[in-house]
């Protein structure tokens, strides 16, 4: 039980932290400090020639 406990806590730090710097790189797209494409190659999606929708959706998801 405590091995148990002790491997999901890591897990749950590391979401919040990937949550909390999704947040903070789409809330610098939205206050256009940074574009679609840094936005793009800072949250790893993949170039698909329309990166600001990609983005727009996944940055909106995080609002």
């Amino acid at each position: 039980m405590a091995l148990s406990s002790s491997l999901i806590s890591p897990m749950v730090v590391n979401s919040d932290d990937r949550i909390y710097e999704v947040k903070n790189i789409c809330g610098r797209y939205y206050a256009v400090e940074i574009n679609g494409d840094e936005v793009a190659s800072l949250l790893g999606l993949k170039d698909s020639g329309r990166v600001s929708s990609r983005v727009e959706q996944y940055c909106n998801f995080f609002r």
